[in-house]
């Protein structure tokens, strides 16, 4: 998609209402710096980050794009919005605002609408919030029904200012951690209970289903590698590539002669000692890490032994790789490499609601390891090789060793494929028992990515009970059937119009340098100016250009965070107005000496078999002789063509 800088409709619109603007924003209309709703230049060291935040949205709702907001109500609007803020904090932002958020979502996809208590209602519309009245007016009547002719640009406008800040990467209290791990102990309690005889006719025809799938599946035709994350055993980086523990429960399906080793029978002559000082245990046991997501709390995933990871991401490559491509069965219907299927099914269907999206709460953590059991049944070879592979406990933070009755947590290499399989054959499963549909029909029925689920609207009654037949849970506040409204793998629909909102993730720091602010905001800008929110999209760049100096321009393929336009001549233009300019004569284009984001990377240490082992594993485009810091960046000047 091409962003085009330069004056939108909506920008042209909200610039030629500047009077009623510098009335509401208490002063100037300038788009220069910081700018908006105080007074000053984004030099103003008096004031906070978080009122940078609260300027954004400021200037998100002064926008207007359908100019269907009095000069009245936007007045009371921005006072609403500043005054909770004083009083709540960032937490207005970051939490009450996407709770209004989540209410727009249900009644849209429910057809009705229920105000939370945490807002006022409207006085001339009771079901309705008295914040941003006049675009719910457009949305919802007088009984909080769902108007028939209730614009898609409404739903995108509300749904913009209220989830803007809801994934906002803050600091969060440690209660948050100690609700998260005691949320995963109940999760496994509650699977250790589910009992499956009334799934089991399903069950058994899921297991039918797999044999023809995998028919020819080869699980141990393999090409292991490392994964990006922490391993449960704590090497890093290139110790990765130093393996010293043999898992007995793993040499039986994958010996380590064969998949751990470049050389086979040459370097175990050559490295006798190591291999006879590797540490011989039966099984290893993962860890329980909490990754900081957002303000809402930590993300819990499972860090697994190293050499767990290395045929895992082997194994979960070579299952994803099968049902996206190769089986008749599952191609096109369960994906991993690409969302555009399921994306362009969600913005299709809220037109027509003839399939509808299913959310699952706690997906990774509810599929037990019985349920793969009965699934795989039939593919004994294959199971060997899932359950050889996958760990059977985990260690808490405190020290507890866990045991794991689910099939694997996330943070496993095989979590996302094997999830994703069962959810798809389940379903399938289900078409074929109870809607007495044809197989093949059946399979093309179902699409899934992941935990992102879409089934035909007829029979979404069937297929959630198929799936807490097995111990899943169906959200229902975020599944969406009735209404024109549905989302799946980042898509959020309504009649069929994109309704995603651009959100702030990264908080925005001057010192950052990294590089990861400074892309992150770029893109952010790029986004809000093409979506006709220049004056917000112009307040980043202020900022943008205060922390780090003059922004380049280039296009949607430029190799450096810049303002994008269509026009690689145009960006040429402006570039060289701010920037050293010379002309590269071996590849002859102009080149630009400005900023850019680049990985940190440092020389390779290995030598000898290791050495060898890892350039054979890696992806043809990386540089054998170099080590990239994993989710490392740096900010580097250098001369860059657009």
């Amino acid at each position: 998609m091409i962003f085009v800088t330069g004056r939108s409709h909506e920008a042209s619109s909200a610039l030629g209402r500047s009077s009623i603007l510098s009335q509401v924003t208490g002063g100037s209309s300038s788009v220069h710096g910081r700018v908006g709703f105080w007074k000053g230049s984004s030099l103003d060291p008096s004031k906070s980050q978080d009122e940078f935040y609260l300027d954004l949205l400021c200037q998100l709702i002064a926008s207007d794009p359908l100019e269907v907001t009095s000069h009245k109500n936007l007045m009371r609007d921005t006072e609403t919005l500043r005054n909770r803020f004083s009083h709540e904090g960032l937490s207005f932002l970051t939490k009450s605002l996407p709770k209004l958020g989540k209410a727009l979502d249900r009644g849209l996809a429910s057809l009705k609408f229920q105000l939370p208590r945490e807002f006022k209602h409207s006085h001339s519309n009771r079901s309705i919030p008295a914040f941003l009245q006049a675009y719910f007016n457009l949305i919802f009547c007088e009984d909080g029904s769902l108007l028939e002719e209730a614009p898609p640009g409404a739903v995108k406008h509300l749904r913009q200012v209220l989830f803007f800040a809801y994934k906002l990467e803050l600091p969060y209290p440690k209660s948050l951690e100690d609700s998260v791990l005691q949320r995963f102990i109940e999760v496994e309690d509650e699977l250790r209970s589910v009992v499956l005889d009334d799934a089991a006719s399903l069950l058994d025809l899921a297991a039918s289903i797999t044999k023809d799938v995998f028919k020819d599946f080869d699980p141990f035709d393999i090409l292991p590698r490392h994964g990006p994350g922490a391993v449960a055993t704590g090497e890093f980086l290139e110790e990765k590539w130093e393996f010293s523990r043999l898992y007995n429960k793993i040499h039986q399906c994958y010996p380590y002669y064969r998949y751990y080793i470049a050389g086979r029978g040459q370097e175990l002559a050559d490295r006798r000692d190591w291999y006879f000082s590797m540490q011989r245990l039966e099984s290893g046991t993962a860890k329980v890490v909490l990754v900081p997501k957002d303000s809402r709390g930590p993300r819990l995933i499972s860090a697994e032994p190293l050499e767990y990871q290395w045929i895992q991401q082997g194994l979960g490559r070579k299952l994803a790789r099968h049902l996206e491509y190769v089986s008749t069965y599952t191609k096109f219907r369960v994906n991993f490499t690409s969302q555009e299927i399921n994306r362009s099914l969600a913005l299709n269907h809220s037109i027509d609601r003839a399939m509808s999206t299913l959310d699952l709460q706690d997906a990774s953590d509810r599929v037990s390891l019985e349920v793969v059991r009965r699934v795989f049944k039939d593919t004994p070879q294959l199971l060997r090789c899932l359950e050889a592979t996958r760990s059977e406990a985990t260690t808490m933070p405190d020290g507890t060793v866990v045991p794991l009755a689910k099939f694997a947590p996330m943070g496993s290499a095989l979590c996302f494929p094997v999830e994703a399989y069962i959810f798809w054959v389940v379903l399938v499963a289900s078409a074929v028992l109870e809607a007495r549909m044809p197989l093949k029909r059946a399979c093309r029925s179902v699409y899934v990515y992941g935990d992102d689920i879409i089934v035909p609207t007829h029979g979404v009654d069937r297929c959630i009970r198929a799936l807490e037949s097995i111990g899943l849970v169906v959200n229902r506040n975020k599944t969406c059937i009735s209404g024109p409204f549905r989302e799946s793998c980042g898509m959020d629909a309504f009649k069929g119009a994109p309704v995603t909102p651009f959100r702030l993730k990264v908080p925005f720091s001057d010192r950052d340098r990294s590089g990861t602010v400074l892309s992150s905001y770029c893109a952010l800008a790029n986004h809000l100016g093409a979506d006709g929110y220049q004056r917000a999209a112009d307040l980043i760049w202020g900022e943008i250009r205060r922390s780090y100096g003059p922004v380049p321009y280039g296009t949607a393929n430029s190799s450096f965070p810049c303002r994008i336009t269509s026009s690689p001549q145009y960006a040429m233009v402006q570039n060289r107005r701010m920037f050293r300019s010379r002309w590269n004569r071996r590849y002859q284009l102009l080149e630009f000496n400005l900023l850019s984001v680049v990985p940190t990377r440092r020389k390779s240490r290995l030598d000898d078999w290791p050495r060898l082992l890892r350039a054979q594993v890696l992806p043809g485009d990386e540089d054998p002789a170099q080590v990239v810091i994993p989710r490392s960046t740096r900010i580097k000047r250098g001369w860059r063509a657009v």
